[in-house]
């Protein structure tokens, strides 16, 4: 079984009982614009922050590999210009290495001057081609000799102390390093080749150039965050770092991940790993912190964030402003309703401003209006039903004494043969019980037929059948309910103020007609005017006193009020020396 909880709720003076699982308005509209604005907010910002991610991060991403390919074909080039100077130096029986060769052979002083002079003049061209190349000099490997130089050149000069970078064909590239001029006045990437020429001599062509141009490239890239560099060897060995503490020189990078993603989270926590390729082999790695990477994307989120809270602030907001707006009419309509249930129905119609509700209040008050009228008018019936009674009782008397008396003459009219008398108290008794009866203002129809045969019969004998009373109801219509009395008073008055001779008759019938009860009462009398219907329908007309029961019309016309309303009529036709209709027309209803 389902249990039920109840909360009362204070509204004005009154308090409401209400269910537990009722919801208050002002409720439902917070919670309503609340989710009116998150809904649209969430989907908006997880669409954006998808679409912001990915466009921030291509952005990112397309900026600094743009930067990176712009910095490895500088590169490139660089080596690929120290390499074919240095080919040019050492190519097989070219000028430069016959010239060599002769030096290193010949024993005459002069001739070795004169090949000296021309490889330096050699390499003066060289320099002079490509001012980028610095220290240029021949190294003799087997004796540790330094021949034919630019510029002085470091003592107990090692090609194996120098850190290879990357190998090309009979070249080896190396750098960042200190340059091997005397002065160590910068950092230079170098190149050595190899010169074949006598044959077990292990001659090569050294040439230097500046990183300079390196280090220029690294500094005027627009990343608007921080981007470390970073220069691998071919094994993976740092060979260059602007980020020692995670990047240090001389540790290794796994190549393998850098060829697998390009992009990669894996190389070292915490930072985004981009990576590009030289021709020679070496690689530049350029390094971004994972919260750097983000950063613009958390910024948005809590700019939006704000964003979302000042919107579902405003809802809110609104959700009280839109209460307030709503709430003061309702307490308006309230109050009506509570004045109506206080019977108050004289209220002023106070307007709210908004039409929907103003719309509502002026329905209520036309309703108020048509209820309050209702209430007037059963009040009036009541009053009117009142008066009737009243006025039936007055002209009542005793019936227990009346009818004792009449049952005594009339044991006395059969004790003495007189039959006519016996028959006529027998008749008025009858009449009287009927109209005197406590038995309820309702009857059927064929009962009023014969009360009101029985009143006929008594008027007749009164008259000596001086009219002609024909009563005809359909027999179909014999259980249909009628008002007590609703039918003599008519007769009555046609047998008093319409029949003049002995040739009158009245007329009775009771027939359906329109889905209706209809009854007519016709005489041939001496008719009415419209001025002596009115009269006769005035509640304290003198004709009342006049005629039999003292009742009159007024009875009839006020028990159709009280009983059906507009639902039935009464309809009064007459001509003067025409005779007078009666028409009553009431609602068909079955007891």
């Amino acid at each position: 079984m389902r249990k039920r909880f109840w909360l009362v709720l204070p509204w004005g003076d009154n308090r409401i009982l209400l269910p537990k699982s009722s919801y208050s308005l002002k409720n439902r509209a917070y919670f309503f614009l609340v989710l009116s604005s998150i809904i649209p907010l969430a989907l908006i910002g997880y669409i954006s922050y998808i679409s912001m991610i990915s466009l921030l991060n291509n952005n990112i991403d397309d900026g600094i590999r743009s930067n990176m390919k712009q910095i490895q074909i500088s590169l490139s080039n660089v080596f690929s210009n120290l390499e074919d100077s240095a080919l040019q130096l050492a190519m097989y029986n070219g000028r430069v290495a016959d010239d060599i060769e002769t030096y290193i052979e010949t024993k005459d002083i002069l001739t070795k001057y004169e090949k000296k002079k021309a490889v330096i003049e050699s390499i003066s061209l060289i320099n002079a081609a490509k001012p980028d190349i610095g220290l240029i000099f021949f190294y003799y490997a087997n004796k540790h000799q330094v021949m034919f130089e630019n510029q002085s050149v470091q003592d107990g000069f090692r090609l194996t102390n120098l850190p290879a970078l990357a190998s090309g064909i009979n070249a080896t590239f190396y750098g960042p390093h200190q340059t091997m001029k005397s002065t160590k006045d910068s950092n230079v990437f170098s190149v050595a080749r190899k010169v074949n020429l006598i044959e077990g001599a292990d001659l090569y062509v050294y040439m230097e150039t500046s990183i300079k141009l390196f280090e220029d490239l690294l500094k005027s890239q627009q990343y608007k965050l921080a981007v470390t560099s970073i220069m691998l060897n071919s094994q993976g060995k740092i060979m260059y770092s602007q980020g020692q503490k995670d990047f240090p020189l001389g540790s290794y990078v796994e190549i393998s991940k850098l060829n697998e993603t390009g992009k990669s989270d894996s190389i070292k926590k915490g930072y985004y790993v981009f990576a590009e390729k030289g021709e020679q082999g070496w690689y530049i790695l350029s390094a971004v912190k994972t919260k750097a990477y983000s950063s613009d994307v958390r910024k948005w989120f809590g700019k939006f964030a704000l964003l979302a809270a000042l919107s579902i602030a405003i809802s809110l907001l609104l959700g009280l402003s839109i209460w307030r707006i709503v709430y003061r009419p309702l307490r308006t309509i309230h109050r009506e309703i509570s004045l109506m249930s206080h019977n108050k129905f004289n209220s002023e119609l106070k307007r709210t401003g908004i039409i929907e509700f103003d719309s509502l209040l002026i329905q209520f008050h036309d309703m108020k209006d048509k209820i309050s009228d209702l209430f007037v008018e059963l009040e009036e019936k009541e009053r009117k039903k009142r008066v009737i009674e009243v006025e039936k009782l007055l002209h009542q008397i005793n019936p227990h004494f009346l009818h004792n008396t009449l049952n005594t003459v009339q044991w006395l009219a059969r004790m003495n043969g007189q039959d006519e008398i016996d028959r006529l108290v027998a008749l008025f008794t009858r009449v009287l019980h009927y109209n005197l009866g406590k038995e309820g203002g309702i009857v059927s129809l064929s009962e009023e037929a014969e009360a009101l045969q029985n009143y006929v019969d008594l008027q007749r004998i009164r008259y000596a059948y001086h009219f002609d009373v024909q009563i005809k109801v359909d027999p179909e219509l014999g259980d249909v309910a009628v008002p007590r009395f609703i039918m003599q008073p008519i007769v009555e008055n046609a047998i008093y103020h319409g029949l003049k001779d002995e040739s009158g008759y009245i007329q009775i019938r009771a027939y359906e007609e329109a889905g209706k009860l209809t009854i007519t009462v016709q005489d041939n009398g001496a008719g009415m005017t419209e001025q002596e219907i009115e009269r006769l329908l005035e509640p304290q007309a003198d004709a009342h006193k006049k005629v039999g029961m003292g009742i009159g019309l007024s009875y009839v016309r006020y028990m159709l009020e009280v009983n059906y309303g507009s639902m039935a009529s009464m309809e009064i036709r007459g001509e003067k020396d025409q005779g007078t209709t009666f028409k009553l027309t009431l609602p068909i209803s079955r007891a």
